[in-house]
């Protein structure tokens, strides 16, 4: 493809994507939890979390050697904008990079000027050397920057390393506009045109595996099933994913209606770990990505909070050191709070029909009711 000034280079080979959990052992931080919250359904461009601000310290100014450069596995295609997209949700705090490669083929040796946008970090060689290195890792904030590749006469080999931390949806991409005005070629060789090319992967919908696993249990089916609908809401709520407080209401429902039947000891004391061991608000000490202040994710920490505190009064919990006492009474006061601030939404019905149910007030249980009732009615009324 011949670059004209203002171009995209279109086409490049990319290595497999590779992701690695990031900073799993890390203790984190809390936050300032006393003056109440606003609801957002995402974080704003001000705000960085705790992992990020760690990966930012230790991944942008370090050296990547070229010796670990993948090998290319896909030919990926830029999209009308010129943007090469390698996004992807990602529940956990994710390490994500992949290596991008292309000719330049410049009819003389010259300094050649690019325009270079992304939200991660780049490195670049030519020729097998370092040429540039662009590390903002702003999440969802495209930055911008200007660079000019040494290149030789002839054919110049371009090797990009690509990086980003992934949390929850996060634009992973990589743009590159050419604005010199001398001739410059971007190819890939006739092999490089053989590789299949690159799909982003299309992520399938949850089972709400909480509801498939109470539905079994009612009818009395406790089989291998039923354990594997267990075990992956137990890795969910351990992990901290992102969404993990709607599966840590649905362990406590299993908890409160069959805690030491059905299912092994081991199991059962997998699920306390698990509740005592979560991160049930952003004032408790954590490492993850969980956004806790949208409408239903709030509604839902707060309500696994009141039950889990309920259920375990005594016992003490680990991310915020409190007893489940202090928990319960601490998630009461945050329910009001968003019953008086928040409005309810479409989504809102698991966490309040789980309240009108298992919660110990009486007070509580009728005002989940009546919310409950009210969002069914929207619901009717608008079918």
């Amino acid at each position: 493809m011949r670059l004209a000034a203002g171009d995209a280079v279109m086409r490049f080979t990319v290595s497999a994507p590779q992701h690695e959990r990031f900073a799993e052992f890390y203790t984190g931080e809390t936050l300032d939890a006393s003056t109440g919250y606003v609801v957002t359904d995402d974080a704003g461009p001000e705000q960085r979390s705790f992992c990020r601000r760690v990966f930012h310290d230790n991944a942008a100014q370090r050296t990547v050697p070229i010796s670990r450069a993948l090998p290319a596995c896909y030919r990926v295609q830029a999209d009308a904008s010129g943007m090469v997209n390698f996004s992807v949700f990602k529940p956990i705090a994710t390490h994500s990079q992949c290596w991008l490669r292309v000719t330049l083929h410049a009819e003389e040796a010259d300094e050649y000027a690019f325009q270079l946008a992304t939200c991660g970090g780049v490195r670049m060689w030519v020729n097998g050397a370092e040429a540039a290195s662009f590390t903002p890792f702003t999440r969802n904030i495209l930055q911008i920057c200007q660079v000019r590749l040494p290149l030789q006469q002839g054919d110049n080999s371009l090797l990009i390393h690509l990086e980003e931390l992934c949390e929850r949806e996060t634009q992973f991409v990589l743009r590159m506009i050419y604005q010199g005005q001398s001739p410059l070629d971007a190819r890939l060789n006739e092999q490089d045109d053989a590789l299949p090319l690159y799909q982003p992967p299309v992520a399938a919908p949850r089972e709400d595996e909480g509801r498939a696993l109470l539905a079994m249990l009612n009818q009395g089916d406790a089989g291998e099933q039923a354990q594997g609908l267990l075990v992956r809401l137990l890795q969910r709520v351990s992990a901290r994913e992102e969404g993990s407080s709607s599966a840590l209401i649905s362990l406590l429902w299993v908890w409160h209606d069959y805690h030491g039947e059905r299912f092994a000891p081991v199991l059962w004391r997998r699920v306390r770990s698990a509740v005592l061991g979560y991160r049930y608000w952003f004032d408790e000490l954590g490492n993850d990505v969980m956004w806790f202040t949208s409408a239903n994710s709030a509604l839902s920490f707060h309500t696994a909070q009141y039950l889990a505190g309920q259920m375990f009064r005594d016992e003490c919990f680990t991310a915020s050191g409190r007893l489940g006492r202090e928990q319960q009474e601490i998630a009461a006061q945050r329910l009001a709070y968003w019953s008086v601030n928040v409005a309810a939404q479409e989504g809102a019905s698991p966490s309040l029909l789980a309240l009108s149910q298992l919660a110990d007030d009486a007070g509580l249980r009728a005002r989940a009711q009546r919310l409950l009732t009210h969002l069914t009615s929207l619901h009717a009324g608008a079918a």
